[in-house]
């Protein structure tokens, strides 16, 4: 079942959300940062029981004068402005705003386990060129009831290695 992050029977809480983000299903994200993905190989796999990464690392891009991201055709990382912290029994994921995804743009996220406690980034794939300014609204974030057997434990968050 689909929850909303703003409701008060939530668990999970979500930093930086202005009024005018707060939509009927699900709560607007806004760009922060974009990296340009460096090229090379990744690696992952599992070696002794346990899972090996390499990731190919990303360099940021900045902003023009006027504060936008001016991407040509290409997929690059995008962290949002926001943190979140997915309660006990909850999970998400970020999905593309409809405006991005009619014009060629979309984002794909991982699923956001319970336990989480951290940045929200993803891939963001541009079919043609692009010109982003910093703090726009980009993707959505939708919360639902999960059945979790843990809590997350992963490489990314707060206090852990990844961004």
């Amino acid at each position: 079942m689909m929850i909303h992050i703003s409701a008060d029977d939530t668990q999970s809480t979500l930093t930086n959300v202005k009024e005018d983000d707060v939509q009927p299903n699900a709560v607007d994200l806004r760009v922060d940062k974009i990296f340009q993905i460096n090229p090379g190989v990744f690696v992952i796999g599992e070696e002794d029981g346990k899972e090996v990464k390499i990731h190919r690392g990303s360099s940021e891009i900045p902003t023009d004068g006027q504060g936008y991201w001016n991407l040509p055709a290409g997929t690059y990382e995008i962290v949002m402005e926001n943190i979140i912290n997915v309660g006990t029994d909850e999970a998400g994921w970020v999905i593309t705003r409809s405006t991005l995804n009619r014009n060629g743009l979309f984002i794909t996220s991982g699923l956001y386990d319970s336990g989480y406690h951290g940045v929200m980034a993803g891939a963001l794939h541009v079919t043609a060129a692009a010109r982003i300014k910093k703090g726009t609204r980009v993707g959505q974030f939708l919360l639902f009831k999960s059945q979790s057997l843990k809590k997350y434990d992963g490489d990314y968050g707060i206090g852990k290695i990844g961004r």
